[in-house]
């Protein structure tokens, strides 16, 4: 199945910018209630994607106390679109483990960033789902007009 999200259209003025955050509801599984967010930056301010996702990786690492980087590097899709990876581990006040996956990549002048969480477990069967989802990402017909 495939949508776009053109759910309904609202005007906005020239100042105001569109920053949506989508969010898909994936399975519970291993104690993790799964979900992937798609935020898009319509007008970023650099088309390099290490800039991009290095702003992004500090305000999660700023906000998520305690957290380890267990990955942070640029990658290649699997459809060979450049992006940039980052895998966060940190255990929250209820003491499960989360493994906290982001995704970058600057696509068609956009910025995206991708997020999940995941278990131990999880990251190997359901992560793969979502690095699927990743790279079907294209812009729906009219998207940006």
């Amino acid at each position: 199945m495939s949508t776009t999200n053109s759910r309904f259209v609202i005007t906005l003025p020239d100042e105001w910018e569109d920053q949506t955050v989508h969010t898909y509801m994936g399975p519970d599984d291993s104690g993790v209630k799964h979900m992937l967010t798609v935020t898009v930056s319509p007008k970023p301010e650099t088309d390099d994607v290490s800039e991009f996702a290095r702003e992004r990786i500090d305000m999660a690492m700023n906000a998520l106390q305690g957290a380890a980087i267990l990955k942070d590097e640029p990658v290649e899709l699997a459809d060979g679109r450049p992006a940039y990876e980052c895998i966060i581990k940190w255990i929250p006040t209820d003491g499960n483990v989360i493994f906290r996956k982001m995704v970058f990549m600057i696509y068609d002048g956009k910025g995206y960033s991708f997020a999940g969480n995941f278990s131990k477990k999880t990251i190997k069967t359901i992560g793969t789902v979502v690095d699927q989802m990743i790279v079907s990402l294209r812009p729906a017909d009219g998207a940006g007009a």
